[in-house]
């Protein structure tokens, strides 16, 4: 049996997905591996070159000398646990949807509306719940993959664009742009300054042109 030959998708849609999925990553608690792509500039050549060829312009600068860290990986690691995963009472800067100005089940129960309406669940080898930021872009990344290969065959791409708009408007575009504010009073590091500005200027700029793409193609 000959199987079919996969289908392309195109290149700005491409590029969008391959965002969410270093964004993804990079938000994640950190590996030897990301550490060590982070220190050899691997990571942040990448994402510039990324963001070179996606769709639109991004409104705002990016530190791209911040997402090389020379720290090693011990530091680098307690930062992240520092700033994202312990505190008193709840960390300084929950990646959890549910932690910025929502209850967890209200967001949680939101989020598993959207991954089950496509057909999709949270991986039983996941460790996170589904309103943490890599899950929620796991999901924004699925979405884009499947609008690209739709166009890719012709066939109507506009749901999945709504789906992008929607879901990006009701969880990362809205609670991470606080999650950014809030950063600058508990002192990161430089690459985790630069990283989420990253993120905040690329969602910025990503809801941006879904509902403009969106409303083009209603």
């Amino acid at each position: 049996m000959t199987l079919a030959e996969p289908i392309p998708i195109d290149d700005p849609t491409a590029t969008r997905f391959a965002m969410y999925a270093t964004l993804a990553r990079a938000l994640d608690f950190p590996t030897r591996e990301f550490h060590a792509e982070m220190q050899d500039g691997y990571f942040r050549d990448g994402v510039r070159a990324m963001i070179d060829g996606l769709p639109y312009a991004l409104d705002r600068e990016i530190d791209f000398a911040g997402l090389h860290d020379p720290a090693d990986y011990v530091d680098f690691q307690a930062e992240y646990i520092r700033l994202f995963d312990v505190g008193p009472m709840r960390p300084p800067l929950p990646l959890y949807a549910g932690e910025w100005g929502s209850t967890r089940k209200r967001a949680m129960e939101d989020a598993l509306r959207f991954y089950h309406f496509f057909g999709m669940k949270v991986s039983e080898a996941c460790k996170e719940l589904p309103d943490h930021v890599t899950v929620q872009l796991e999901f924004m990344q699925a979405l884009a993959f499947t609008e690209g290969t739709a166009r890719a065959a012709g066939e109507d791409a506009s749901p999945f664009l709504r789906a992008e708009r929607d879901f990006l408007e009701r969880h990362p575009g809205r609670w991470f742009p606080m999650l950014r504010r809030k950063m600058a009073g508990f002192e990161p590091p430089r690459f985790y300054d630069a990283l989420a500005g990253l993120a905040d200027a690329f969602f910025a700029a990503d809801l941006k042109y879904l509902r403009s793409t969106a409303a083009r193609a209603a």
